[in-house]
């Protein structure tokens, strides 16, 4: 039997089949190129030409949080090799950069996002952990929030119809990969801040997780969803009951908190697994993790004053309750939970047992603003200072001394690098990389005072 194809000249098929797929791909172009036409427009050009798109080659493990490599992390080999053997073995600083601009945020080993000049606009910079190499600068428009997550710098700007511009550029050389319209607004804390944009492990370490107000939805309605930070898709997006303020998840269930309460939901499922009333008189309340069979939830009563921090389990069965001054500023890390409290007038921080809630030790630390404003490797604590950074031991809360002495605003600490942020003015705003023990210095590199720069 003869094929009817044969009688086809082959050159007539292929040429059918480039126009068939020419006319399909313009068709998709064309489509892209409607959806997002406004939403390019939130994302200007580059305002900093100089751009390396290939310079990057900084290790990965502390730039992804698939959970096979937050596995890794908690393996003791792993441990050993990046833990400090005391802050004393920190060597000189690495590099330091000075940028206008208030708020620094630096994302992890890979770079610093910065944010300038306020919400409208902000300027986002991306600079190399490595070497603090500026790499590009762009420029959003009222964006809610910045971000990166598996080597995208995410940029999310709010709409006036309720919908949300996310805008996916590479970390790396700052060229725009994707814009996506996601259909729901950011919600809002009590304090109006947007909130609801999440990066923790959903499963998927290219996920984001999201919640907010459904576009065109009534009141007492929230939607959830999924976003994949490498091609911008929402990959799932379903609507549930109740006014959601927060969201997490462990990789199996997705979390949601709100005003008194708190609820569990399988991806993609409108009826939630259980729901349930968070102790005392909760207004806003948010989470502080979700991970190693826990849910910890920080609260605060809607009329202000001190709040509570509540642990459940997967199973919405409460665990623990702390009543703590700051319940929302609270920070895991081994067996601890770390509260930022006030006792007697003084500011400090509080250690307490992840198991049960049994307190450890209370340290007071003066002028603390913000414990999420520090840093820890597991083993020590460090904390901002106006006269250098103040270094406590996690296992008993005890200060020990500290060779870093130039003021810190924030500070962030990796397996790698200590970081210390610091905001001179709103004009200026310096950081400096110090090594640690087991990091080699950089070929090149000169200790540098920023405030020279």
């Amino acid at each position: 039997m003869k094929s009817r194809l044969g009688k086809v000249p082959l050159g007539k098929l292929i040429a059918g089949c480039g126009a068939a797929v020419l006319v399909a791909v313009l068709g998709v172009v064309a489509v892209q190129a409607e959806e997002v036409s406004s939403c390019w427009a939130d994302f200007d050009s580059f305002t900093d030409k100089k751009v390396f798109p290939d310079a990057y080659t900084v290790r990965l493990i502390d730039t992804y949080d698939d959970p096979a490599l937050r596995a890794a992390q908690r393996d003791p080999a792993y441990q050993a090799a990046t833990s400090f053997t005391g802050d004393e073995a920190i060597g000189g600083p690495v590099w330091t950069i000075a940028t206008p601009g208030p708020n620094p945020v630096l994302t992890d080993e890979l770079g610093l996002l910065t944010a300038r000049g306020g919400a409208d606009p902000g300027d986002l910079a991306m600079y190399e952990g490595r070497n603090g190499k500026r790499h590009w600068m762009r420029t959003a428009d009222a964006p809610a929030d910045y971000f990166m997550k598996n080597l995208r710098a995410l940029t999310f700007v709010p709409q006036s119809d309720g919908s949300t511009n996310v805008i996916g550029a590479d970390a790396r050389s700052g060229y725009l990969q994707w814009c996506q319209s996601v259909p729901l607004s950011p919600a809002k804390s009590q304090a109006g801040n947007a909130s609801g944009w999440v990066t923790g492990t959903t499963g998927n370490g290219r996920t984001v997780l999201l919640v907010g107000a459904p576009k065109g939805a009534g009141p007492g309605t929230s939607a959830i969803a999924y976003q994949d930070v490498v091609t911008g898709k929402v990959t799932r997006q379903w609507n549930v009951q109740g006014t959601w303020t927060d969201v997490s998840s462990d990789g199996k269930l997705v979390y949601a908190a709100g005003p008194g309460a708190v609820a569990a939901y399988r991806p993609g499922v409108a009826e939630p697994v259980w729901q349930a009333k968070l102790p005392g008189d909760p207004g806003e309340a948010s989470f502080a993790a979700a991970e190693d069979g826990r849910v910890v939830v920080g609260s605060r009563p809607e009329r202000g004053g001190p709040g509570t921090l509540t642990a459940l389990d997967t199973t919405g069965k409460t665990l623990w309750t702390i009543a703590a001054t700051e319940p929302e500023d609270a920070l895991l890390t081994g067996d601890f939970v770390v509260v930022h409290e006030n006792r007697a007038g003084a500011d400090g921080v509080a250690a307490y047992r992840i198991a049960d809630a049994t307190p450890v030790w209370f340290t007071p630390v003066p002028g603390l603003k913000r414990l999420a404003d520090g840093g820890t490797n597991g083993t020590l604590l460090y904390l901002p200072g106006e006269s250098g950074p103040r270094v406590l031991r996690v296992t008993d809360g005890v200060a020990q001394p500290t060779t870093l002495t130039a003021p810190a605003d924030r500070v962030f600490v990796s397996g790698q690098r200590v970081i210390v942020q610091r905001t001179v003015s709103p004009e200026l705003a310096w950081t400096i990389a110090y090594l640690t023990p087991e990091a080699q210095a950089d070929a090149g590199s000169a200790p540098e005072d920023p405030r020279q720069r």
